[in-house]
């Protein structure tokens, strides 16, 4: 087996402009490093480090907003079915929760009136023909389908619904088509249009709600709300969870504010869903965060379209009491549990084959497995942060195709951009594809996989230049003595929300190993007592540190070692002490 590349420790490069700017805000002398580690320019610097919902770009910048409100609007007064088409994801299912809420609670339209059709992942991302055919099914006549975090790039379908005298009105953030936006549709709101001037970088759940927000003021001045109805804030708790899945960027300020007022939301336990998670996971008595939302609730939502049923989530969404949400996070979280399994195993498959595949000076990887196509965007990340190498995983389906996620892992990298580059030297080569820069979807038939596997290569390269990439982590720098205590941990916090292109803080240090040994069920984790440089004590966890159970730990007591870890809280015998979480690890 090929050892992998051991990561590189970088330092984080500190923006003078930015570090004084952020001073002369009141922050601290850390907050302000922090901060200019991770935007070099002043322009709208308060607006990051203090986001408030008053500061959110208006929606009238929104193309197409005003015109897809009016179009709501009809179909709200109308008597027909309103159709949600969906995606199967977090951000997907969010905007479901959205845009049936609005509907429903805000706007009065009856419940039996709302039909929901959430795509399936076996079936491909977008409005698929399975979903066509559902809406054909429906009994009743219908006056409208609102897609929502996807469609841009379903002409196709959207015309044989036109065909059949339904409209579609989409809402999407995905990037355009080479063609452009879907002609059949009566109107595409997606801020990737060149005559949008709104943020590019909000969420599908994000894109409906301010869709929702027009409606309302569109059926204000139509005089079917009253002037003081409710605004639709109380429905951001779930456009932050949304946000946070789809892995957004939360330098954005106003991806930063929805999320933090969501969050707000989210911990005054007002809906069931939530108080069922708080029952499940109080998250050792912490308040909810960024980063609780990612990988405690949205893995188990994607896990139910991934092995199981896309619908269990939604209702868990959408659950009217405590017991009912209660049932379906259960649900949820053996699906999780099914999902975990079901990874493991395709873990060890796929680091196998990226074993043999992986020489030095690769740019990429494309690995072909058998397994479930729904976790295959989890294991092109893992295997592409094991490589420091974007990475496309695909599966075997039954029809003779593959169906692939890619993960971009490097920075900068669009992958989009290279699945457009490989299209346009081999015409034809997707059944379907589609994305963002950092994650994005395929299909190719298997006899084209050898193809796909030199175009992507050659695609990457073409991005990235004549230096191939390599695993790194990136830090904040080192911490003073008297810095390593709890209090650290709120003086950081005070910078939340964070996560993709506003990283949390990760430090660099050197310690002696006191003692360490192997914990956890899957016995490939290693728990730390650490002495640093000045003779400090601190306790340490390395999750992942070994391939398997049956890996000899590679650290002896005595070893130096430097370490690029977050600080974090461990909360034992009612005393709360400062642990480090442990990124990487190398021997000095």
């Amino acid at each position: 087996m090929k050892t992998p590349p051991q990561p590189k420790i970088l330092l984080r490069n500190t923006n003078s402009s930015v570090f004084e700017k952020a001073k002369s805000l009141g922050l601290t002398d850390l907050q302000a490093k922090l901060v200019a580690n991770r935007i070099n320019q002043t322009e709208d610097l308060e607006y990051i480090v203090f986001p408030k919902l008053k500061n959110l770009q208006n929606p009238n910048q929104l193309y197409g907003a005003k015109k897809a409100a009016g179009i709501i609007a009809d179909a709200i007064q109308s008597d027909g079915l309103i159709v949600l088409a969906t995606d199967y994801d977090t951000d997907g299912v969010t905007s479901a929760w959205v845009a049936r809420t609005a509907l429903i609670e805000h706007f009065d339209v009856p419940e039996s009136r709302i039909q929901q059709i959430i795509g399936e992942r076996k079936s491909g991302y977008g409005i698929t023909e399975e979903v066509v055919e559902r809406i054909l099914e429906l009994q009743q006549s219908v006056s409208l389908v609102i897609s929502a975090d996807q469609g841009s790039s379903d002409e196709a379908r959207i015309a044989r619904l036109k065909s059949h005298g339904i409209q579609v009105c989409v809402t999407d953030h995905h990037q355009i088509p080479l063609e452009g936006v879907p002609e059949s549709a009566v109107c595409t709101v997606n801020p990737q249009q060149p005559e949008c001037d709104y943020d590019k970088t909000v969420a599908g759940c994000f894109v409906i709600f301010l869709v929702m927000t027009q409606v309302r003021q569109e059926l204000i001045q139509r005089n079917v709300l009253s002037a003081d109805s409710p605004t639709l804030k109380n429905l951001l708790m779930n456009v932050a969870l949304g946000t946070v899945a789809d892995s957004v960027s939360l330098q954005s300020p106003n991806n930063r504010a929805v999320v933090l007022a969501g969050l707000q939301q989210i911990n005054q336990l007002n809906s069931p869903a939530w108080q069922a998670m708080r029952q499940l996971n109080n998250n050792n008595h912490q308040d909810f965060d960024a980063e609780f939302l990612g990988f405690q609730v949205a893995t188990r939502i994607n896990a139910a379209s991934r092995v199981s049923d896309v619908t269990t989530a939604y209702r868990f969404l959408t659950a009217k009491s405590l017991e009912e949400a209660q049932y379906y996070l259960q649900q949820l979280d053996t699906d999780n549990l099914n999902r975990r399994e079901q990874q493991n195993s395709m873990l060890l498959q796929a680091s196998e084959i990226a074993d043999n595949l992986y020489q030095p000076g690769r740019y990429s990887l494309a690995i072909k497995m058998q397994g479930n196509a729904g976790i295959q965007g989890i294991i092109a990340s893992r295997i592409g942060e094991k490589y420091g190498i974007p990475t496309v995983a695909m599966t075997e389906l039954e029809d003779g195709y593959l169906a692939g996620s890619g993960r971009g892992i490097v920075p900068n990298i669009d992958l989009r951009e290279a699945f457009q580059s490989i299209e346009n030297n081999r015409p034809g080569i997707f059944k379907s594809m589609g994305g963002h820069a950092g994650a994005a979807g395929c299909m190719i038939q298997q006899i084209d996989f050898e193809i796909f596997q030199e175009e992507f290569e050659a695609a990457i390269q073409k991005q990235i230049g004549e230096e191939p990439p390599y695993p790194f982590v990136e830090t904040d720098g080192e911490l003073q003595p008297w810095q390593l205590t709890p209090q650290l941990i709120d003086e950081i916090n005070a910078l939340q929300p964070f996560g993709r292109a506003w990283p949390s803080p990760c430090f660099a240090g050197k310690f002696a190993i006191d003692a360490v040994r192997v914990i956890g069920k899957t016995r490939t984790h290693l728990s730390f007592k650490l002495v640093s440089e000045h003779q400090q004590n601190i306790n340490a966890v390395y999750f992942n540190a070994l391939n398997d159970a049956s890996e000899e730990i590679p650290f002896a007591v005595g070893d130096q070692i430097k370490i690029a870890f977050q600080p974090s809280l461990n909360h034992f015998m009612n005393q709360t002490t400062l642990q480090l979480r442990i990124l990487t690890a190398q021997l000095m």
